[in-house]
């Protein structure tokens, strides 16, 4: 084709080639949260495994919150148990009844945030 149709005059009469657009290559098939580390949370008091968590940089940083949708393999049945509207929930460990988390919207989805120094990461 003629080139001529690609080109625009700019202010002072110069010639320049119009913008291509770009756009952001294509999201991967599978969820990128695949990749992320699989951490164990365990209580801190009895060292029962109530789940286990897919953690964006695995153990190298405290956990602070828990998105309820990376958990992965619910060992003792915490999730099981909780009831369908979780607002005010207190997450308990099933063996020694000791609070671990609490329920918390955060950005716009629904997590767990952990009380300090009831719960531990360990890997796998």
């Amino acid at each position: 084709k003629n080139n001529a149709n690609n080109m625009m005059k700019g202010p002072v009469g110069r010639s320049f080639h119009s913008a291509i657009i770009l756009s952001a290559k294509p999201k991967k098939t599978g969820s990128t949260v695949d990749n992320y580390r699989t951490v164990s949370i365990n209580c801190a008091k009895c060292g029962e495994r109530i789940f286990r968590y897919k953690k964006k940089n695995g153990t190298k940083s405290n956990l602070i919150k828990c998105y309820i949708e990376r958990i992965v393999d619910d060992c003792v049945g915490v999730l099981a148990a909780a009831p369908e509207n979780r607002d005010g929930y207190s997450w308990k460990c099933p063996s020694c009844q000791v609070q671990f988390a609490r329920t918390a919207m955060i950005h716009g989805r629904p997590a767990l945030k952990m009380v300090g120094g009831k719960i531990r990461m360990t890997k796998k």
